[in-house]
């Protein structure tokens, strides 16, 4: 290796050392609150209600689904069989969990409570799958 060459590496290796990046800790941890479920860690804005999001879709006494609103704003969920948490469909943002919405029928929809305009959403699961965000009420 030429002289050269070797003394740029050895003064990149020296910057290198010198140069942490690292997240602030203060701000992460203020935002964000572990969850876990089934074995699958998440995380969710601390101060929103998480028992809200803990639903019983069938009315057994046990937990089917868990929704969450992440720092970011986003909302996400898990189950029993899921391999994880998954983000709800249709870019949905928001700031509180509300709940399930009795629909009285098979079809399964959660609410949430953005603040900007005050506003409820929901979001239901017919047909095999999940669809958009719609205001409710």
């Amino acid at each position: 290796m030429h002289a050269t060459s070797k003394k740029r590496l050895g003064l990149l290796a020296v910057l290198t050392s010198l140069v942490t990046v690292s997240a602030p800790v203060s701000s992460v941890s203020a935002a964000s609150c572990r969850v876990t479920a089934w074995g699958h860690t998440g995380y969710y804005k601390c101060g929103t209600s998480l028992n809200k999001g803990k639903i019983d879709w069938n009315r057994d006494g046990r937990t089917d689904e868990i929704f969450v609103i992440a720092p970011s704003r986003t909302i996400w969920h898990t189950w029993a069989k899921a391999g994880g948490w998954k983000q709800m469909p249709g870019n949905g943002h928001a700031d509180n969990m509300m709940g399930p919405s009795e629909t009285g029928t098979s079809t399964r929809c959660v609410i949430v409570y953005v603040n900007k305009g005050y506003h409820y959403w929901q979001n239901c699961f017919y047909s095999g799958r999940w669809h958009t965000w719609k205001r409710a009420g």
